[in-house]
């Protein structure tokens, strides 16, 4: 079973995406001894609910002729720059707050390389992010992220984001394919999911840390997204951890 890593590519030319998906569906890339996980690049307005980009690549192509700049995307996020090879520079993409780059045109072992170390380097965080590449989504998300212990209205969460309900959910709409309150549920069960596999917590006690007051309402939202009530989720990644 292979758990799947998604890259999301945002930039304007679909040559550029179609060749990083190629390259990334044709390699299985190995993390630890036991393990193997796929990375998927998407383009990013191709993101839906459940799937959660940890890789952004941002093509700097046309930015390194106009002067537009880095874009501004939440710290947590690993950023690859893609950039003309003719035009690299290396400190300039460092002190922008990229993780690392690619060069265009591709060169397969390259992208693999690279790749490879952006996958080391998530196994090491905690809790992946959903991606949108709108502003205003991005920082309602990082709102809703700050409160995953909470119950938030629609209405609050617009006020605080700076807009109004139904602004927030069509963009919510048009950047996951669902609205704001789906989208923080997953968010949650996502957050639960690694607060499980760390075996510090009671299923009790990870429930209330989420703002379930009841452990049942609880779990009847884990299984929906997860497919298994919190305990057996717990019970088999610590199988699997075993084995490994």
């Amino acid at each position: 079973m292979h758990a799947s890593i998604l890259a999301a590519y945002l930039g304007p030319d679909p040559l550029a995406g179609k060749c990083l998906a190629q390259i990334a569906s044709s390699r299985i890339f190995g993390i630890l001894p036991n393990e193997v996980r796929q990375i998927d690049i998407l383009e990013h307005r191709s993101l839906r609910p459940g799937r959660c980009a940890q890789i952004v690549i941002i093509d700097c192509r046309e930015w390194e002729q106009h002067g537009y700049g880095h874009a501004k995307l939440p710290s947590e996020l690993v950023q690859l720059a893609l950039v003309s090879e003719d035009r690299l520079d290396r400190e300039a993409v460092f002190s922008d707050g990229y993780s690392d780059y690619l060069l265009w045109p591709l060169i397969e072992q390259e992208v693999v390389s690279r790749l490879t170390a952006c996958v080391a380097q998530i196994a090491r965080r905690s809790a992946p992010l959903f991606f949108s590449a709108d502003p205003l989504i991005q920082k309602a998300c990082a709102l809703l992220a700050q409160r995953v212990d909470q119950q938030i209205a629609l209405g609050e969460l617009a006020r605080i984001a700076g807009t109004n309900k139904t602004t927030l959910v069509n963009r919510f709409e048009a950047a996951f394919g669902c609205g704001p309150m789906t989208w923080f549920r997953h968010y949650r069960m996502i957050e639960a999911a690694a607060r499980l596999r760390s075996g510090h917590e009671s299923v009790a006690e990870v429930a209330e840390s989420l703002g379930y007051e009841n452990s049942n309402n609880f779990s009847t939202a884990f299984k929906a997204i997860h497919g298994l009530s919190p305990l057996r989720y717990r019970k088999m990644a610590a199988r699997r951890e075993r084995s490994a």
